[in-house]
């Protein structure tokens, strides 16, 4: 694990830690892949506000995984190229944590979702099962959509 990702861990650790309980909880499955409850709450009753680094790091990650669902459904995406989504991820993921500019309580939902991300990176690294990676990432993408205000998102299948 480089520097860069373990500090950028490390981060998300802390502040997840910090982090009270949530009043919503979605589990993300698909399939054959279990993955970890989504937790998150709404700003009162509307959707989060972030930043223009958010919006654009998230619209990276969200891109360079469209560009691949096909081949993942199907199951034809080679592994090498597995990595290298993971490797754009992390680059997106590394952007934004260096500009992070959100409010204290926005950015604590934000980790929420940079973490299951993180995992999802950390699973297409792996050659156990590169595609439960990118199942987890989709799901936090369309958690991300329904609580952060991000114009023309559209949810992935």
């Amino acid at each position: 694990m480089n520097l860069r990702r373990h500090l950028s861990l490390l981060g998300l650790v802390i502040a997840l830690g910090a982090w009270s309980a949530p009043s919503w909880a979605a589990t993300t499955s698909h399939e054959s892949h279990q993955g970890a409850a989504i937790e998150l709450t709404l700003n009162g009753k509307a959707k989060w506000q972030g930043d223009e680094n958010m919006l654009k790091g998230m619209s990276g990650i969200r891109n360079a995984l469209a560009t691949r669902l096909p081949a993942i459904h199907d199951g034809n995406l080679p592994p090498a190229d597995y990595k290298t989504l993971a490797s754009e991820v992390q680059a997106q993921v590394d952007f934004m944590v260096t500009n992070c500019k959100l409010a204290p309580e926005v950015d604590e939902q934000f980790h929420v979702i940079l973490g299951h991300v993180l995992d999802g990176v950390a699973e297409l690294e792996g050659d156990a099962d590169p595609r439960g990676g990118a199942v987890r990432m989709v799901h936090a993408l369309n958690a991300y959509g329904a609580y952060f205000e991000h114009p023309n998102w559209q949810p992935l299948e």
